[in-house]
């Protein structure tokens, strides 16, 4: 397994407008919520905008169990 020395190795992907508009409005209505109640379960906002991610790497159900720990 290589080792990654800085962040100018890591892969950035630039999401299309779309893409970028979902997760805007996901992480606003998170930070909405935990604006009125910080300990408001914000999870399944979360896992929405994982999903996003997902897809914009074109992730594998494999590389997706390895991400989240699983």
């Amino acid at each position: 397994m290589a080792v990654i020395s800085s962040v100018e190795n890591l892969p950035i992907k630039l999401a299309d407008t779309k893409a970028q508009e979902k997760i805007e409005t996901l992480v606003d209505q998170i930070l909405t919520k935990k604006s009125h109640e910080a300990s408001i379960d914000t999870s399944g906002l979360e896992t929405e905008i994982d999903q996003l991610v997902y897809q914009l790497y074109g992730l594998s159900e494999e590389e997706i169990r390895i991400v989240e720990g699983r």
